[in-house]
């Protein structure tokens, strides 16, 4: 399956895999064919992308996406209820989650939510444990408008398989899976944060007090560890002490929390916000890596490495050689040797696949990413 833009695609593609929103809600079911009200139905929904069949192409995204749009759900009904209303969770077929839902105080949506979000980070743990193919290279449907609620599932997603890689146990995998999901909850009370300008000091000031809220959030949630509640609470600091909002150095600040910043900030630059746009892949990789024992955990830079790719599938790259290849493949543990070919365009700018060429050849190799889809 590719990548497509919503204003390229045309009602001779056929949808390969669910396209969801920040709510969970499926807009477009997979194995549908486009039609001119699917395509309406993605544009009022503001999804800037699909995936579409095609042979062609291959995007790894290991988790099953059902379980990532019901987690959606979840999150959404939480945040917008402030865990106050446990109502959805009746549908969960699991006694104990629908014996607190019932009664849907304010008390019991904090035990129920616990339970919940436990028990959907275990699904993506064991979905993950059980998955040959650790390369992640899958780019969800996020906007500006829901950022927050898909940048927390990723960072969960991408901080689950770096402490599989790291060989940390599953209930501190299950710890990390759930800090990573709430760390970042509280960012959506800083409205200013949405303005397509830089931030002045008193703002940034005040938007680095959601690490105290983040902390709060957690904790006050029935059966979520001071390990989990810790990530959000040290989630920016950095392993050269330059981070807030203790200024904590190396070994210092926790592990699980030092592998969910790194998710974190590599899962925010290759995101579109109001005040810059998304870096290219190669870019925001570049940036984890250049500060591995600088900002960033070197041991969690390596597992970072292995999993997440340079490159995405779809990404148009310069060659050293003066021509443009295609991204069609990542393989695990080659993050910086992807399946590529040339190509040209047609008089409707369609992508007309040629030669593979091998990066592992060592007359070519890849200058920069020219042009993504985000």
């Amino acid at each position: 399956m590719k990548i497509k833009k919503t204003e390229n695609i045309n009602e001779k593609d056929i949808v390969a895999i669910d396209v969801y929103d920040c709510t969970g809600k499926i807009l477009v079911k997979q194995s549908t064919q486009v039609t001119n009200s699917t395509i309406k139905k993605l544009k009022d929904y503001n999804i800037p992308f699909i995936y579409i069949k095609d042979d062609s192409f291959f995007v790894s995204y290991i988790f099953d996406l059902t379980d990532i749009a019901e987690l959606l759900k979840v999150l959404w009904y939480f945040v917008q209820s402030q865990g106050q209303n446990s109502e959805i969770l009746k549908r969960y077929n699991i006694d104990e989650i629908k014996m607190f839902a019932e009664y849907n105080n304010e008390v019991a949506s904090q035990i129920a939510y616990g339970h919940i979000f436990k028990f959907f980070i275990s699904k993506l743990y064991e979905k993950a444990k059980n998955s040959k193919e650790k390369c992640y290279d899958f780019i969800d449907y996020r906007n500006n408008e829901n950022y927050l609620y898909f940048h927390s599932v990723n960072v969960a997603a991408i901080s689950i398989l770096i402490g599989i890689d790291m060989g940390l146990q599953e209930k501190d995998i299950i710890d990390l899976g759930v800090g990573a999901l709430l760390y970042d909850l509280s960012m959506n009370l800083y409205k200013f944060i949405e303005q397509k300008r830089t931030l002045d000091t008193i703002e940034k000031e005040e938007m680095q007090q959601h690490v105290f809220l983040g902390y709060d959030v957690a904790r006050n949630i029935y059966g979520i560890s001071a390990s989990s509640a810790l990530i959000a609470y040290q989630h920016h600091e950095r392993n050269n002490g330059s981070g807030y909002p203790k200024k904590l150095k190396s070994e210092e600040i926790s592990l699980l929390s030092k592998i969910v910043a790194v998710a974190d900030v590599y899962d925010a630059l290759i995101s579109n916000r109001p005040f810059r746009k998304a870096y290219n892949s190669d870019e925001a990789w570049n940036y984890i890596l250049d500060n591995s024992g600088i900002l960033f955990d070197e041991k969690v830079v390596v597992s970072f490495k292995k999993i997440i790719p340079k490159f995405l599938p779809g990404d148009i790259v310069e060659l050293n050689n003066g021509k443009r290849a295609i991204v069609i493949k990542n393989n695990f543990g080659k993050s910086e040797q992807p399946v590529i070919k040339l190509f040209e365009k047609n008089d409707k700018d369609d992508i007309i696949l040629k030669d593979d060429v091998s990066v592992l050849n060592k007359n070519f190799f890849i200058i920069r990413v020219v042009e993504t889809i985000k």
